[in-house]
């Protein structure tokens, strides 16, 4: 039993340590891009608390930037900018040169704002941006590449320091949007937990007075698909009137009650104080559409384009989530009468509830 627990214990913490530190939503930065024949303008904006962790210019270590601290480290920026950041214009280098920064306010803080100007060799035919920022400290980090050029928007994210080429005059494709959903519900810890801990307690059911381990597969098989609907249901109504401007949320408020879902879905299963866990599912699950929202709002989509990103990025969701549920619930299905099981269901969400206030406090305070 004891080893159970550590082996527990230690999948658990090799799922969730590299989270620990990243309270919010995954890193990003922004690359805008016009091109207009052989001249490229360009903005690239990058958020001030990552800038810090790859520079460390908070000379006092107070944990909160000042305009000095900032200006400050203004060469540093530029230098570190250029020496991550190229274009190039079928094979030929594009030079960059850059116009004085500012400060802008985004969904999810301040980020430093940076214009500039590239001359390419001849109007392109395609463009290749060679985007390397912060990856080497967060390998989550996502740079949002945003390129208008021809009449037609597209946006690119570059998930690691791999080259990005964009065929100019091309559009965002649909199959793009459903990589990006699925990546996204994959990258989520506080989704994955809050989802488990929804389908944890299916192969344990009451009888009458008692829990015991669940008989029929097909009961288990149909709780969960409950369970599973009604947090689709619920975050796909969230992420529709987010992501076309309906409702919108502070980005710290919806962050922080992310990590609270995920702690009542966790003490649920302690307490069992609700066991109607597809009601669970759709009220918390409403929560979550406004985070998974936040993916679209960052990729600042034009309006022709939502319809196609909200189906694909949903869809692109719903498959990530459906793996995540085929490969766990069979597992948990064999350990129903064991006592691994016991330990997963009271030491697992214990623990996950221990993490998500970890979570609530860590978003609310940074």
């Amino acid at each position: 039993m004891t080893r159970v627990v550590l082996a527990l214990a230690v999948a658990l913490g090799v799922l969730c340590a590299p989270r620990l530190a990243a309270a919010h939503k995954l890193s990003d930065a922004h690359v805008h891009l016009a091109l207009d024949g052989d001249r490229v303008r360009g903005r690239v904006d990058i958020a001030l608390v990552d800038l810090d962790a790859a520079l460390a210019f908070d000379g006092d270590g107070d944990g909160a930037l000042t305009w000095g601290e900032v200006r400050a480290a203004e060469p540093r920026i530029a230098a570190y900018v250029a020496a991550h950041l190229a274009l190039a214009a079928d094979g030929a280098p594009c030079p960059r040169v850059a116009a004085p920064a500012a400060l802008v306010d985004l969904s999810d803080g301040t980020y430093w704002a940076q214009p500039f100007t590239a001359t390419c060799p001849t109007e392109p035919r395609a463009l290749t941006i060679a985007y390397s920022l912060l990856f080497d400290l967060d390998p989550q980090h996502q740079g949002l590449i945003h390129l208008a050029a021809r009449g037609a928007t597209q946006t690119l994210i570059a998930r690691d320091a791999t080259p990005v080429t964009a065929a100019l005059g091309a559009r965002t494709s649909f199959a793009a949007f459903v990589t990006d959903g699925v990546l996204h519900i994959w990258s989520g810890t506080d989704h994955i937990l809050f989802l488990l801990c929804l389908i944890l307690p299916a192969v344990y059911q009451r009888r009458t007075q008692r829990w015991v381990a669940a008989d029929s597969l097909r009961d288990v098989v149909i709780e969960v698909f409950e369970v599973v609907t009604a947090f689709t249901l619920a975050h796909s109504i969230t992420l529709v009137i987010a992501a076309i401007g309906l409702v919108q949320l502070p980005s710290r408020f919806v962050e922080v009650a992310i990590a609270l879902s995920v702690f009542a879905a966790a003490a649920n299963n302690l307490v069992r104080a609700l066991d109607a866990r597809w009601a669970v599912a759709f009220t918390l699950g409403l929560l979550h559409g406004f985070g998974f929202s936040s993916v679209l709002v960052d990729l600042g989509l034009p309006s022709h384009e939502l319809v196609g990103a909200l189906l694909g990025f949903n869809l692109g969701v719903e498959l990530g989530q459906a793996a995540i549920v085929l490969l766990a619930l069979p597992v948990l299905y064999a350990l129903r009468r064991t006592a691994a099981y016991q330990a997963l269901l009271w030491g697992g969400s214990g623990a996950v509830a221990l993490l998500a206030l970890l979570w609530a406090y860590q978003r609310g305070t940074v």
